[in-house]
């Protein structure tokens, strides 16, 4: 049997895989780059945050995506790199990574066992056309060449980091099809928001609480460390309530508990007892120890406190403390949007899961047509769990139903 699998990057590397440890099985591997996975050799800063053992976070149609690694998950997974030699270490919050830390010895163990498996790969050709012709497939290219296959992966991912490669053509590949789609957008990426109230805050780092708002609505939230930037925030917390950050939302910061505080109340009897401890200080010292100078003056304006030079701690009213705790608890910046796909860890959108079988990833309609990784309408958060859900649905898609040769219980048998 001929499988042609359609994107070289982690999916579809995983697909060729497992559909080659089939003796029968003949693997073509397509890929429009001169090399195979480009981005899986810069993923987690270079680290390759290979899966998570946590509890599964995906944002983007979590039911299916709970249903892929229902069938192939942290387990089979583990078992999987083991049997390509790979040793793994887990870190805090439940990220697994190569002992050797380097996404290059992830991409080594994969590219040898192509070799090894006999996989044919094939670099620098573009399908741009699938058709279905009796039992099988013909695919054809953009210099005019023509595939014929019984079975077609498609696993060609979605549109974040086109510098990269990513364009989003393996989808259209899958919607001349008559495959429903959602149109692909950009998620975990930066929120640009209005700069004015964060001018000069560029570079500084802070522990933070931050939500999305819509009407008083909270849409998501989360914590962890934000980052300021001339265009607005970034960082993991910010990165992961980039999905709801559209224009005309406000993106509210609460800065009191990275400062150490328990709550907004022990936030302002603080500053009460500066006034009261500090009275002869300047009033620009108000917030030392808690933030940087930049960040304590930048609050300051935002809660409408006239700070002069002969201004003193003690001057400080009722009133003043009250709008100062505000902006710390509730700093709110109104969002105009997000970056766009050359910044985006993933893309949200793609392929209608619904089409798929999430225990073999073949189309419910057109028999020996398959789908794996972003280019199915999967997105997870930061911490492996996207990378977890493309070398689950690339394995499900290249077994085809098969039992995995490389399972503890399989290797037990043998």
């Amino acid at each position: 049997m001929t499988i042609a699998v359609i994107g070289a990057g982690a999916s579809g590397m995983m697909a060729a895989l497992t559909a080659a440890e089939q003796p029968e099985n003949k693997i073509l591997l397509f890929e429009r780059q001169a090399r195979v996975g480009r981005k899986l050799a810069v993923t987690g800063n270079g680290r390759c945050n290979l899966m998570n053992t946590g509890a599964p976070r995906y944002p983007g149609n979590a039911a299916f995506a709970a249903a892929v690694l229902s069938h192939c998950g942290a387990e089979e997974q583990k078992a999987f790199w083991e049997h390509l030699g790979l040793r793994l270490r887990q870190e805090e919050a439940g990220r697994v990574y190569p002992v050797s830390s380097q996404a290059s010895s992830v991409l080594d163990a994969l590219r040898l066992q192509l070799t090894a498996l006999h996989v044919r790969v094939v670099t620098g050709v573009s399908i741009t056309t699938l058709h279905r012709e009796n039992d099988g497939w013909t695919a054809l290219s953009a210099d005019g060449q023509q595939f014929r296959a019984n079975r077609v992966i498609i696993s060609g991912g979605g549109c974040a980091q086109p510098k990269l490669g990513s364009d989003g053509s393996a989808l259209r590949l899958l919607t001349n099809l008559g495959c429903p789609a959602m149109p692909f957008a950009p998620a975990l990426t930066q929120i640009i928001t209005d700069s004015t109230p964060i001018k000069g805050l560029s570079g500084i780092r802070v522990k933070a609480q931050v939500a999305v708002i819509d009407r008083k609505s909270v849409l998501h939230e989360e914590d962890g460390e934000l980052l300021f930037a001339d265009y607005g925030v970034s960082g993991v917390c910010v990165m992961q309530c980039a999905r709801y950050a559209k224009d005309g939302r406000v993106l509210r910061v609460s800065l009191v508990k990275g400062m150490g505080f328990a709550d907004a109340g022990e936030f302002r009897r603080e500053l009460h007892r500066r006034r009261r401890d500090w009275a002869q200080r300047p009033m620009t010292e108000m917030l030392t120890g808690l933030c940087v100078p930049r960040l304590s003056a930048a609050l300051m304006r935002q809660a409408d406190w006239e700070v002069r030079e002969s201004s003193l701690c003690g001057q400080m009213t009722a009133d003043m403390a009250e709008r100062l705790t505000k902006t710390a608890d509730a700093w709110l910046l109104p969002i105009r949007g997000v970056k766009g796909f050359e910044s985006a860890q993933v893309a949200s959108g793609g392929a209608s899961v619904a089409d798929f079988d999430p225990a073999t990833l073949q189309n419910r309609r057109l028999p020996g047509l398959y789908a794996a990784g972003e280019v199915l309408d999967v997105d997870g958060d930061c911490g492996g769990f996207n990378l977890m859900f493309a070398f689950g649905s690339g394995i499900l898609a290249g077994l085809d139903g098969r039992n995995a040769p490389w399972t503890h219980e399989n290797a037990q048998k043998s």
